[in-house]
C-alpha cells in the first residue's frame, strides 16, 4: 500500500519499504537484461558494409561543407547567379564583335579582295563558333562536362 511521505519538504508517494530501501543506499531492483541473438555473420557484414558507407557519405559532406565556408570566408567564392550575370554580359560583347567582323574585313580590305563568297563563308564559320559558345552554359552547369565530352571524342 501507498503512503504520502515527506521528501525534501513536499509531499510524494511511496510504497511501504521503498522509502526505507532508498534511506539504506540500497540499489532500486531492475528486470534482468534479456540476452540479445547472436547476429548472423553474413547480416552483420551488411550492416557493417551499410554503417561504413552512411558514414563515409556524412564525412564527406561535412567536409564539403567546411571547404565551402573556408572558400567564403577567405573570400574566394562568389554567387553563381553573380557569375552568371557576368558570362552573360562578356558573351553578348564578344558575340557582337564576332558578328561585326565579316563587315569591317569587307570595309578594310574593299570589294574586290573582300569578295562577297568570301564575306558570306566568314559568316558561316563565325556561326558556328557562336553556336560552339552558345553550348558553353549547358557544359559548364554539369560538373562532369569534361568526362563528357572526352567519351564523345573517344
Amino acid at each position: 500500500m501507498a503512503k504520502w511521505h515527506r521528501v525534501d519538504g513536499n509531499l510524494a508517494l511511496r510504497r511501504e519499504g521503498e522509502a526505507d530501501a532508498q534511506q539504506k543506499g540500497e540499489p532500486r531492483r531492475r528486470l534482468p537484461k534479456k540476452p540479445l541473438p547472436e547476429p548472423d555473420a553474413a547480416d552483420l557484414q551488411e550492416q557493417s558494409t551499410i554503417y561504413l558507407r552512411e558514414r563515409n557519405r556524412t564525412m564527406k559532406l561535412k567536409r564539403t561543407k567546411a571547404e565551402l565556408e573556408l572558400g567564403v570566408a577567405r573570400d574566394r567564392l562568389i554567387e553563381r547567379e553573380l557569375v552568371l550575370k557576368q558570362l552573360a554580359y562578356l558573351l553578348v560583347a564578344m558575340r557582337q564583335k564576332l558578328l561585326a567582323l565579316p563587315s569591317k574585313l569587307s570595309a578594310r580590305f574593299g570589294p574586290q579582295a573582300f569578295t562577297r563568297e568570301m564575306f558570306e563563308l566568314a559568316t558561316v564559320f563565325i556561326a558556328e563558333a557562336l553556336g560552339e559558345v552558345a553550348g558553353l552554359p549547358t557544359k559548364g552547369v554539369d560538373p562532369d562536362w569534361l568526362e563528357k565530352l572526352e567519351e564523345d571524342d573517344g
